[in-house]
């Protein structure tokens, strides 16, 4: 497909509807989700493919979420308003085509106009990989921390079970982050082996600020590596201080993997966790 025409199907008429648009990425190229100029980032190469499948000018995309540079995605969220002639089905064909290998369609779907994909949502789950193994797994270099230390499992479930609740998480947040409210809801905070060698953190709130998955990962292995106890994380979340953390994770172990709706809002039954 050229740059500039668009998908036409049996010349039927062109419809102006908001559609939701579930994406997986790979985020190694990219800075980000959030539209930069003078960088490779998911929003504008999804903005570029959308806006040469309807063959016009920029097509504005909102995303649920603004992962860092580096971090991935198998349930990333975007919605976007436009007038096309194809089906949701066909629109999900069209991007498969034009968007890189990098980044997939997986969903696409028709939604109420109101629908929202960041406001609307009613929590989200990023997990956090770490490899254990001894030289270190070349398949998962990419979305898992290479981790050739010991992982005091019990003492990290200490730490984590210390995570769930409504509080201040400033002690958590990167310096970069500009939001004045900082109360955020934990729901869920576990450990998941995966296999002996690989270890996956999933957090689930209804909202998540700048590094603070990252930065709650890094103060965990700390504990882990007995660095410092378990009973810390609440020291550390009281003083609201972030030089009393650990450091900051990299971004690479990260993975936006699901964003929760209600069906009435513009959710769907689909809406499961992926797997791992």
């Amino acid at each position: 497909m050229k740059r500039g025409h668009s998908h036409l199907i049996n010349g039927s008429v062109p419809v102006f509807r908001r559609v939701r648009i579930d994406l997986a990425y790979d985020g190694t190229e990219y800075a980000g989700w959030q539209l930069q100029q003078n960088a490779p980032t998911v929003q504008g190469v999804v903005e570029d493919a959308l806006s040469r499948i309807v063959g016009g000018g920029r097509v504005p995309v909102r995303g649920a979420g603004r992962t860092d540079s580096g971090a991935h995605a198998r349930g990333q969220v975007a919605d976007v308003a436009l007038t096309t002639r194809l089906s949701d089905d066909e629109l999900q064909r069209a991007l498969s085509q034009l968007l890189p290998a990098d980044v997939r369609p997986v969903r696409v779907l028709t939604v109420p106009e109101s629908f929202h994909a960041r406001h609307d949502a009613i929590d989200k789950t990023y997990r956090y990989g770490i490899d254990t193994s001894v030289a270190g797994d070349a398949w998962w270099r990419r979305y898992a921390l290479f981790w050739p230390h010991a992982m005091d499992e019990g003492a990290i479930d200490a730490a984590l079970a210390l995570l769930p609740g409504t509080r201040d998480w400033s002690a958590f947040v990167g310096s970069s982050c500009t939001v004045d409210d900082r109360v955020r809801t934990i729901t869920q905070a576990r450990r998941h082996a995966v296999r002996p060698d690989l270890t996956m953190f999933e957090f689930t709130a209804d909202g998540f600020l700048t590094h603070m998955v990252r930065n709650i990962v890094g103060t965990l292995l700390e504990v882990g590596r007995g660095k410092t106890g378990p009973e810390a994380v609440t020291a550390i979340l009281e003083s609201l201080d972030r030089r009393r953390a650990g450091p900051t994770a990299p971004a690479h172990g990260l993975t936006l993997a699901r964003i929760r709706y209600d069906e009435s809002a513009g959710g769907a039954s689909g809406d499961a966790p992926p797997v791992w």
